[in-house]
């Protein structure tokens, strides 16, 4: 832990006020200065936390339909579950990893109680958030950006910030902004903020709170706020958050650089003016097993992340072909703040060795 981290968390502990206080809304305060991340962010324990509290923000009526990609975390699709509603799963783009906005059309037209769309911002490389948002429009739908992935994102040339929808973040151990856990919700406007803040505590407005009267609940919440120790963390790794991006990023450029030529599918954003937070380094490739055992026997980590969500028990049936095959293709390689760009060459190298 950083420095810093251990300044801010001795600060907190001697202060005697650890959960919900002055130093949440001051990480709050921080993060909506930043483009990085969505408008009026809003604090809470965990990325999970973040969906379920968009659903609800977001009047997403019980028993409709949700559409969720099947390339995913399963807490995508947990989140809409128990809000009480159906889940669809939507395919996916093989090239980018995220959501098949001609596959959502199909489901939107052949299901007349779809309600919201999650999207998936996979491995930070941005959804068609303009076409997500002509989506909406035409068929009167909510969109959430699951940006658990996303944090520093771009999307033709625009950050985060500018997107029209709520989004989710997480501050997960592995995440670019990592707490450990945690993470916020990030709203267009004011006012679906403030009720966010009511009810990540429980729906408790102390608003009202009088001699006799300690506090109201208008609307019953979670407990899903964010405490002090968390925040205190996450304003020390906000301080050094811009540089870490701009070594992933650099990091992700040097992959794509040095595997141009080899036999392998770059995952990768559509547009020129896209541009990737950086969580991960996806690649299709063919004979995967014998490919992540050879890496491993150079002493090369990867990783798989997400089996296609029509394998869990979520009452999901409907097929999602590409999906399927790409959870069958899909390697991430290493990247972290702290490799280096001759580490990179190294595992280019050897994984060129494994695919030719």
């Amino acid at each position: 832990m950083d420095p810093s981290s251990l300044e801010r968390l001795r600060e907190v502990l001697e202060s005697g006020w650890i959960g919900l206080g002055p130093v949440t809304n001051q990480f709050e305060q921080e993060l909506a200065r930043s483009d990085l991340v969505g408008k009026y962010p809003v604090a809470v324990n965990s990325g999970t936390a973040a969906l379920h509290l968009a659903l609800v923000v977001a009047d997403v009526p019980k028993g409709s339909a949700v559409i969720v990609p099947a390339n995913t975390f399963v807490s995508t699709a947990a989140v809409a579950l128990q809000h009480q509603c159906r889940v669809i799963l939507a395919d996916i783009e093989r090239a980018t990893g995220n959501i098949d906005l001609g596959s959502v059309r199909e489901i939107l037209e052949a299901e007349p109680d779809v309600s919201a769309i999650l999207a998936v911002h996979y491995s930070g490389i941005p959804c068609d958030i303009a076409g997500l948002n002509e989506l909406s429009k035409q068929h009167g739908v909510t969109v959430i950006e699951d940006c658990a992935h996303a944090i520093g994102s771009m999307w033709q040339g625009r950050p985060m910030s500018e997107s029209p929808h709520i989004q989710a973040y997480s501050f997960h151990a592995t995440k670019a902004l990592a707490i450990g856990e945690g993470g916020c919700v990030t709203f267009p406007d004011a006012a679906s903020a403030e009720r966010a803040k009511r009810l990540r505590r429980l729906g408790i407005d102390m608003g009202a709170r009088s001699w006799s009267n300690p506090y109201d609940i208008p609307e019953l919440g979670f407990k899903y706020n964010m405490g002090d120790i968390a925040a205190a963390v996450g304003l020390a790794q906000l301080e050094g958050l811009r540089e870490k991006l701009r070594k992933r990023r650099s990091i992700v450029r040097r992959y794509r650089e040095r595997l141009a030529g080899a036999p392998v599918e770059l995952v990768r954003e559509p547009h020129d003016s896209d541009r990737s937070g950086g969580f991960a380094v996806p690649i299709l490739v063919k004979d995967r097993e014998r490919v992540r055992k050879e890496l491993d026997a150079a002493g090369i980590e990867s990783e798989i992340y997400f089996r296609p969500l029509g394998e869990f028990p979520l009452d999901a049936t409907r097929p999602t072909p590409v999906a399927e095959r790409f959870a069958r293709d899909i390697i991430c390689l290493p990247i972290h703040p702290l490799i280096s760009l001759d580490e990179v060459d190294y595992v280019c190298d050897r994984l060129s060795g494994c695919v030719t």
